[in-house]
């Protein structure tokens, strides 16, 4: 073989090689394209997901904070509504007790209130009792006792000092109205 065979034959081999590494080159260029392809869709695909994740997050705070702003606004409407009827049902039971007092029937409550009086502390001349200024002369009338008149009793019934032991009893209207209110809007039934 002579010297241009073998140049050629170098040549050709040469050229092969470099065809063969030009493919091998291309496909693993394509290989990484499409491995780069897929990486920037992972990519964009994740940061689809994080923008998502984090728009979710920030609906649900929201939803979360409307529905505890509902919560609360119901909550205090129901309260309102609450106190609006527990003050209407103790000014209907107060306007009853007014008429109460105007019946027959008050002077035996008087008289029970005296004798309520008497269990807790002793009426005698250390005693000194209290009632309604139209109360006074009728109360008077029922005990030996001294009797004052108190503007602080505005629906009726007696309160009585001890004068000696320091002793109060309270038998007023007034207060029964006062601890009843109190005792009915602390029902846990009522609660909410």
């Amino acid at each position: 073989m002579d010297n241009n065979t073998k140049l050629e034959a170098f040549r050709l081999a040469i050229s092969q090689q470099a065809q063969d590494e030009a493919v091998s080159l291309t496909e693993e260029m394509r290989s990484r394209r499409k491995a780069s392809r897929k990486y920037k869709n992972e990519l964009a695909t994740v940061a689809v997901l994080t923008r998502l994740r984090n728009d979710m997050s920030r609906r649900e705070a929201a939803f979360r904070r409307e529905m505890s702003r509902c919560e609360y606004d119901t909550k205090k409407a129901i309260l309102r509504h609450r106190n609006e009827l527990i003050e209407s049902f103790f000014v209907q039971t107060e306007d009853k007790l007014k008429d109460f007092v105007c019946s027959d029937q008050y002077q035996d409550f008087l008289k029970r209130s005296l004798e309520k009086i008497r269990a807790a502390i002793a009426l005698d001349n250390a005693t000194l009792i209290y009632a309604r200024v139209c109360d006074v002369d009728a109360v008077r009338a029922l005990t030996s006792c001294e009797v004052a008149a108190d503007n602080s009793i505005k629906l009726g019934g007696l309160r009585a000092v001890c004068r000696v032991k320091n002793m109060l009893c309270d038998v007023t209207l007034d207060m029964a109205l006062i601890e009843e209110k109190k005792r009915f809007t602390e029902k846990t039934e009522l609660r909410l």
